[in-house]
């Protein structure tokens, strides 16, 4: 039986941002950056890979370029164009006939050519959160945290729930901040993280639980408490435990142990040690140059899948 393909997810977050704007996109026309990340990863044959499927996630704003140019390069096999997020509601025929002004609906990112949709990211966690946060802020209430990730959890299952209706792939972050996390001992740690990330599988799947299948469910496990400027982030060991972890707790959730990619940003530095840890499926890649100037470059990209693939077992 042929050894399954590894997932690695390129995350492009804002990068088609201009440096004289304040991003760190070198081009001054978005279309044509996203255009020339797909022309530069054919060439570079980064999508020609026996060891790993290869996912493009853009913003909806560039979603029809970046579809439009994969096409035209011939529908590139082993290269996959997703989407950042969906609304939690949708269109639907005898229901809401398009009322939603400013959400980004699963059936239009489909639609434009989308076959996934990554949920959940800390930064979208952090924004949902915080209207709860002010809330209770305001109505002077305590602010109870896993009460806030039980609801933001739920609404991000219901953002799931869209995107498997319109058939795309379900990717879906989950990760401890520093607060969840704790103080104390790694042992005394524990319970309050698988806590944590059960909260938020609970949410995000169960909605889908009944219909998803294997092939169409990622789990990207970020470290939100070692993401950022000075941080430690995790060692083997600590991805290798939260690695089979969700393995755990998605089997016993859904019925089948999901695939899961380190979400915390796989570089060159660590690609060998993620290509070599146990439970783990794949990566995620968001920025790939961390000095000036500080972006996203897919020459570097191929150095880094090339030390990544190089170290697999």
């Amino acid at each position: 039986m042929a050894e399954q393909k590894k997932e690695i997810l390129i995350n492009l977050k804002r990068f088609e941002v201009n440096r004289s704007q304040g991003g760190v996109c070198d081009y001054d026309e978005p279309e044509q950056w996203i255009q020339s990340v797909i022309s530069d990863i054919i060439r570079l044959e980064l999508n020609h890979s026996q060891h790993y499927n290869l996912t493009l996630i853009v913003s909806d704003l560039l979603l029809p370029a970046a579809v439009d140019q994969w096409r035209q390069l011939g529908s590139v096999a082993g290269l996959s164009i997703a989407s950042q997020s969906c609304h939690r509601a949708d269109v639907s025929p005898g229901g809401n006939f398009g009322a939603f002004t400013s959400l980004n609906i699963a059936s239009s990112q489909a639609r434009f050519g989308s076959v996934a949709s990554l949920l959940g990211h800390c930064e979208e966690r952090r924004e949902i959160a915080s209207t709860m946060v002010r809330y209770a802020e305001a109505a002077g209430l305590p602010v109870d945290s896993a009460l806030v990730n039980r609801l933001t959890s739920e609404i991000i299952g219901e953002k799931a729930t869209q995107a498997l209706h319109q058939s795309m792939r379900v990717i879906l972050c989950v990760g401890e901040s520093a607060e969840e996390r704790g103080d104390g001992s790694f042992e005394e740690q524990q319970p309050r993280i698988e806590q944590t990330i059960r909260t938020m599988l609970e949410g995000g799947l169960t909605g889908i639980g009944q219909q998803v299948k294997p092939e169409q469910l990622v789990i990207a496990y970020e470290p939100v408490w070692a993401i950022g400027p000075g941080k430690t982030p995790p060692d083997q060991a600590y991805i290798r435990y939260i690695a089979a972890l969700i393995k755990t707790i998605t089997m016993e959730l859904i019925g089948f142990s999901a695939k899961v990619v380190y979400g915390g940003g796989l570089k060159y530095e660590n690609a060998s040690m993620l290509a070599q840890t146990d439970n783990l499926d794949g990566g995620l890649i968001a920025l790939t140059n961390f000095t000036t100037p500080i972006g996203f470059n897919v020459d570097e990209l191929g150095r880094i899948l090339g030390n990544y693939t190089s170290s697999l077992n």
